[in-house]
């Protein structure tokens, strides 16, 4: 008999846990996967194309099946691949490899390591040791090539939003937050989780809509001069006045600004939204017009403007370099891919769900 449990999760759907930035690579791991109310964390260790995310969906799947909830979080670099999951709001199971390194902090009692490894062939491996160390160094050095880009993406973005500081209306900004927010109930301690939505990766630019369709109230903020996230941003320091419990969505690029929030008492979400898309959305529209100065605007546009056209063509050699470096990826998941018993780790696979079952059975 199925058991299902009475837990709800925040939030279904999509999400990212990292974020290839401006800053490097950007982990929200420990935020996100290392709180003291997990009672199991299964650290997923292994190569390129060892199936650790086939592995993740498929006890997904067998949880999905008994009735459990699952969180999904994607890898930033490779949206079609898994960095985690969380079941039931109770185990964890994660990618550890690099560049998002994780390792046992509580062994045994409630960390442990699932070694992928253990079922590919090692001598085989060591017989193409030349092509897998080529391939690999030719993905780090396209990486670095690209932070490189997202850097300078970063700092064009900071000049931006310095711009437009000076416009920002914020006392009317903030009044019109309070007075958004004020029939919201207090919460009971406020806190933030991270839960992106937004990457730039091996795939280039990848949005998911998880935030709108898990919201019961949802608002729009409509850009302007890549101001909307002064408004979020407002969102975020009300709530921690009101002790409300968030989940935050970060640009991928730019982590200090926020560009998605969802209240997990309520499920009210704030998205942005380009002005360009503001006739075909549905759901309240917040306009930033109404919170920039327009005697302000002359003062910057030129030079905004002019900066927003050197953040695309910079935001573009990074994702060119990111796809290349794609490339390499999937060769070296190719080459241990075909070294994989892969009918001994689907028998490891089965025996896995089943004992994942149990434990959510007796939590």
């Amino acid at each position: 008999m199925d058991n299902k449990s009475d837990k709800k999760p925040i939030m279904s759907g999509a999400l990212f846990a990292a974020s290839n930035s401006a800053d490097g690579f950007k982990s929200y791991y420990a935020e996100i996967f290392n709180k003291e109310k997990y009672k199991r964390r299964y650290i997923i260790k292994g190569g390129p194309g060892t199936g650790k995310s086939r592995f993740m969906r498929e006890v997904a799947d067998s949880a999905e099946k008994k009735g459990y909830c699952v969180e999904y979080y994607n890898c930033s670099s490779d949206p079609d691949s898994l960095d985690g999951l969380i079941i039931d709001d109770s185990i964890v199971l994660l990618d550890g490899t690099s560049p998002h390194a994780c390792d046992c902090e509580i062994a045994g009692a409630r960390d442990e390591i699932v070694n992928l490894g253990a079922f590919w062939n090692g001598e085989e491996l060591v017989s193409r040791f030349s092509e897998i160390e080529a391939l690999s160094k030719r993905k780090s050095e396209l990486y670095k090539k690209a932070y490189k880009y997202l850097a300078a993406c970063g700092k064009v973005s900071e000049i931006n939003s310095e711009l437009v500081f000076g416009g920002i209306r914020h006392s009317k900004l903030s009044a019109a937050v309070e007075r958004l927010l004020e029939s919201v109930h207090n919460g009971d301690g406020f806190e933030v989780t991270p839960a992106l939505t937004d990457s730039v990766g091996m795939r280039g630019r990848v949005k998911f809509d998880t935030y709108e369709k898990c919201a019961k109230k949802l608002y729009y903020i409509v850009d302007w001069y890549s101001s909307a996230h002064f408004y979020l941003s407002a969102v975020i320091a009300c709530a921690k006045r009101k002790n409300i419990k968030l989940r935050v969505s970060y640009d991928p690029i730019c982590p200090q600004y926020p560009d998605g929030v969802y209240f997990c008492n309520s499920g009210m979400a704030f998205v942005i939204a380009d002005s360009t898309e503001v006739d075909l959305i549905s759901g309240t529209k917040i306009n930033m017009k109404r919170f920039v100065d327009a005697r302000a605007v002359p003062e910057f546009k030129k030079e905004f403007r002019y900066n927003s056209k050197l953040y695309e063509a910079l935001l573009s050699s990074a994702i060119d370099a990111l796809c290349e470096a794609g490339e390499s990826h999937f060769m070296l998941e190719e080459i241990y891919s075909r070294c994989m018993d892969f009918s001994a780790k689907e028998k490891y696979t089965a025996s896995f769900c089943e004992m994942i079952c149990n434990i959510l059975q007796n939590t």
